[in-house]
């Protein structure tokens, strides 16, 4: 039975002469080319196979060449990981972010808070002067001054009127503060700017800026002539273009683009101001006007109300002023 079974487990002839002998170099040739499932599993196993010599064998060659731990080294002793926060929290950063001044802003005024139509201006005024005061090549002059403090006055003008008196002044002493400048002094220089443009001629006002004479305040004489050996800033421009205003001459491109050039500064700056200067004046003044148009609704409703309040309180004054009609008798019983 046991040479039955055997002769029964035995492969055919044919088989085992399609087999290619051991040895040999005669194989049979393919009939079919290999499927794509069968492809992309050799390709896979040739992966694993690569990933696996890589860790095997050059991993370790790496690891003991930096001196890292290898081997059941590695794998017993504990790792320290250092996260990248802890470092930086260690270093010391001299420079002032811009929340750190919104933060110093909102400590200095902290009621009432600011309306919602002019949170925006405000925030944005404090990350432009942030980002010019905090830079190394920065240094206060009084044009400076005047380009801030006209920015400031000028989407402030009514914010008393709707909030109460004082309000605009605080606002101003706490943002200059949190800027790290000097409140009344910035608010002095843009005063001195001013009342020197409408003291000046517009042709004085260049032959200050060329230097064939000398402006008679010495803050916009200085301011004048550093003006292109320093930072130029937003403030800058906008302040040129107040002396523009006051002095009579009208701020626009051309006039813009020949300021410029005398003071030797980009054409192409201070034009791009003089435009994101007239949008912003542009969209204040679109808020304004909605805001007055609140308030006259907002006055014609407690008009009609206090209006109503009058009619009922005379009706009821009329109402008691008015005799007692005598009672009827009752009649008799039948």
């Amino acid at each position: 039975s046991s040479s039955a079974s055997l002769q029964r487990a035995r492969l055919p002839e044919e088989t085992l002469s399609a087999m290619p002998v051991l040895g040999s170099r005669t194989w049979p040739k393919r009939t079919s080319r290999p499927s794509s499932s069968c492809r992309r599993r050799c390709a896979w196993l040739g992966l694993c196979s690569a990933a696996l010599f890589a860790t095997e064998v050059v991993a370790p060659g790496w690891l003991s060449f930096i001196g890292a731990p290898t081997g059941s080294r590695a794998s017993t002793e504990p790792r320290h990981v250092v996260h990248a926060s802890r470092i930086l929290g260690k270093l010391d950063n001299p420079i002032r972010t811009v929340s750190e001044t919104l933060g110093d802003f909102y400590k200095a005024y902290p009621q009432p808070p600011v309306l919602p139509i002019y949170r925006p201006v405000i925030i944005d005024l404090m990350t432009q002067a942030h980002l010019a005061v905090v830079d190394s090549r920065f240094k206060y002059d009084a044009v400076f001054a005047a380009g801030l403090y006209g920015s400031y006055s000028g989407v402030m003008g009514r914010y008393d009127t709707m909030v109460g008196a004082g309000n605009t002044d605080k606002i101003w002493d706490a943002m200059v503060k949190a800027l790290g400048l000097n409140p009344q002094e910035v608010k002095s220089d843009a005063e001195a700017v001013m009342a020197y443009a409408k003291d000046t001629s517009p042709a004085d006002i260049l032959a200050h800026m060329e230097g064939t004479s000398k402006a008679g305040d010495a803050k916009v004489a200085e301011a004048f002539a550093s003006m292109n050996s320093k930072l130029y800033t937003m403030f800058s421009s906008v302040g040129l273009f107040k002396i523009m205003e006051l002095s009579g001459v009208e701020a626009s491109k051309a006039n813009a683009e020949e300021w410029a050039k005398v003071l030797k500064i980009q054409a192409s700056r201070i034009t791009g101001d003089l435009e994101t200067y007239r949008l912003g004046l542009n969209k204040m003044q679109k808020a304004e006007e909605m805001i007055r148009e609140v308030e006259i609704r907002e006055k014609k409703k407690l008009a009609e109300r206090l209006e109503g309040k009058a009619k009922a309180l005379a009706e009821k004054a009329a109402n008691m002023s008015k005799p007692k009609s005598e009672e009827k008798e009752p009649e008799p019983a039948a």
